[in-house]
């Protein structure tokens, strides 16, 4: 078996490669993991990857390409790796009785059948519990990758039954590298794209350009004037909760981006340095933001998009949740002004 071969595709996260290749080469293959990390950060990418390296017959070491196995894999059509994720909002427990039912067989045609929980904090309790029924008695021929954006809510019983691998946001390198490679992108574009990535893959990939532009414009424009001058449209708040829409998932996307910039400004209110910045295209709106402000009210607001962030994520009413963080990201600062440091 040649066990590079079929991480070749991940970028990033050496440390954790190698673990999962030295249980590979030891036999030490645990029956569950735990993939934590961002969303988007590349958790699935190496779980397939390491469902590849389990079953790879190793027979095209020479030509570079991935053998019979891994080709299966990589389409989709391996009758081995199983996928398990939410109806809806959550795990529901036939899911989870289902998955059992079929791991009380032998693999197919692998030497191990994988399968890859996503999203495993959906789990409600019915389907926690059974899912811990079945780590608790695992099958041999086995193994299971729970994967999870939000740790602390799944169950610390299930998380204690699985090797633990934390993903941390990829360096900016990384992500450029992928859309160089991958995507076939300039070094202009894709040195824009890595810097608003926050080290993940995924999140470069499903964002839409124009729908972040126009976002960027309509409510990072509301955002900037949103400082202790009380001249401003007393509207302004409703105004800027329209623009989220509806759909849970791109709200949480928009919140990030909020965040984010919050980030960009207080770096640059600290430091003066430019190349620090994220959103790159966003300069002088974040420049404008850092000469007003204070590091005290920065922090209180990225701590307050997080919250709301947290909020709607455990499906409170999005609406309510975001009309309130408007009203506080608007309250005015209590901490003495400070001039940013340049070092432009």
């Amino acid at each position: 078996m040649n066990s590079a071969m079929p991480f070749s595709g991940v970028y990033g996260h050496e440390r954790q490669i190698n673990f999962l290749k030295n249980a590979l080469l030891r036999d030490r293959v645990a029956q569950a993991y735990l993939f934590d990390g961002m969303a988007g950060v590349g958790k699935k990418t190496t779980a397939l990857a390491f469902a590849r390296a389990l079953n790879c017959l190793g027979t095209e070491e020479e030509t570079g390409e991935f053998c019979a196995s891994c080709r299966k894999i990589e389409t989709g059509n391996h009758p081995d790796i199983l996928f398990v994720a939410p109806e809806g909002k959550f795990i529901k427990i036939g899911q989870i009785r289902e998955l059992a039912r079929q791991m009380c067989f032998r693999p197919l045609e692998g030497r191990r059948r994988v399968v890859i929980i996503e999203e495993a904090h959906a789990m409600n309790d019915e389907a926690a519990n059974a899912l811990l029924k079945t780590l608790e008695e695992p099958a041999p021929g086995n193994v299971l990758i729970l994967l999870t954006s939000r740790s602390e809510a799944l169950s610390r019983t299930i998380a204690s039954r699985c090797q633990r691998l934390r993903f941390a946001p990829l360096p900016v390198s990384a992500v450029e590298a992928f859309l160089k490679e991958r995507r076939g992108m300039g070094e202009e574009e894709s040195s824009m794209l890595a810097a608003t990535s926050a080290g993940c893959i995924g999140r470069v990939i499903d964002r839409d350009p124009e729908a972040s532009r126009r976002f960027e414009e309509d409510i990072l424009g509301v955002l900037e004037i949103s400082g202790d001058a009380g001249d401003e449209n007393p509207l302004a708040p409703f105004l800027v909760v329209a623009r989220f829409g509806d759909d849970r998932a791109a709200i949480v996307e928009k919140l990030e981006l909020m965040k984010e910039w919050y980030r960009d400004v207080l770096v640059l209110h600290e430091t003066g340095r430019e190349g620090l910045v994220l959103h790159r295209d966003l300069l002088n709106c974040t420049r404008r933001a850092a000469d007003r402000s204070t590091s005290d009210r920065l922090t209180r607001n990225i701590e307050c998009v997080e919250a709301a962030r947290r909020a709607v994520d455990r499906n409170a009413n999005s609406r309510l949740v975001l009309e309130s963080m408007m009203f506080k990201l608007r309250q005015p600062s209590t901490g003495r002004r400070q001039p940013a440091a340049r070092g432009r």
